[in-house]
């Protein structure tokens, strides 16, 4: 593989470590390396203590990502590379399974269309904030793909049958009809979308970081399970015996800002 220059851009400020897929030129498509670079980042983000929320973005207002880098699959389908391999049968985990894993919170700033595997990367995240130029659709039923990520997740986060619908026709699915089906938390100008996505990833990070990884841990191991097994989980970090649970009390009492250390 002939690693490219840049791929992928890496800021933390304020707790938020934000992402930014850096291939404009081709609309954000995942490449091999850009793949290995997203897994590396959230795992790095995963593991400093300093990060509370990862966001994650594309450059440029042509697209958030555009899926799978297409020139590369038909290099492979040519033989000019390695033989292209569906998801269950690569060497690596995948970059989905990695975000949806991790104990930080994580949100899609979609900054445009979001197609495929594009898509697939938004599911990834547990939140979404939409500009109102952008749009959804997972069009592998077009192209002889298997959308395997969004099969699972999207039946999960919108009614089954809406969900087998934007599989099953490929088609468009404009911000509106994805926020009234409950898809992204909110829509806004595009203009306004780094400001407003950047202060929610803010005023996530201003919450007790082991009570955030409580939640997701807890959500994403409890989801599909029985009520009373979801109930009896006991995953991630305790918030209840934590330093951090007395100084929220003691912040609360003494009407000021809470000083969290994480512990």
């Amino acid at each position: 593989m002939n690693d490219e220059e840049h791929v992928l851009s890496v800021e933390i400020k304020d707790r938020v470590c934000l992402l930014t897929l850096d291939r404009p030129e081709r609309r954000n498509a995942i490449s091999d390396q850009l793949r290995m670079e997203l897994s590396e980042a959230v795992l790095d983000a995963d593991a400093n203590a300093d990060v509370s929320v990862i966001a994650i973005t594309g450059r440029g207002d042509k697209a958030f990502c555009a899926g799978a880098d297409m020139k590369d699959m038909r290099a492979r389908d040519a033989g000019e590379r390695s033989a292209y391999r569906s998801p269950l049968h690569r060497p690596t985990r995948s970059f989905f399974e990695i975000l949806i894993d991790s104990k930080k919170p994580s949100l899609a700033i979609v900054n445009g269309p979001a197609v495929a595997g594009g898509f697939e990367l938004a599911l990834a995240c547990d939140l979404r904030i939409a500009a109102d130029t952008a749009w959804f659709c997972v069009p592998e039923a077009r192209r002889g793909m298997g959308a395997h990520f969004a099969s699972v997740m999207l039946p999960q986060m919108v009614p089954p049958g809406i969900a087998m619908e934007w599989l099953y026709t490929g088609r468009k699915v404009g911000v509106e009809e994805a926020e009234r089906w409950g898809l992204v938390n909110r829509v806004v100008p595009n203009d306004q979308l780094m400001a407003d996505g950047l202060a929610l990833a803010g005023d996530i990070a201003k919450s007790a970081p082991l009570s955030l990884q409580r939640f997701k841990l807890t959500y994403r191991k409890a989801h599909g399970l029985p009520l009373h097994a979801g109930l009896r989980l006991d995953v991630g970090p305790d918030p209840y015996a934590s330093e951090d649970r007395k100084e929220g009390i003691r912040a609360y009492a003494e009407k000021r800002k809470p000083v969290w250390k994480g512990r």
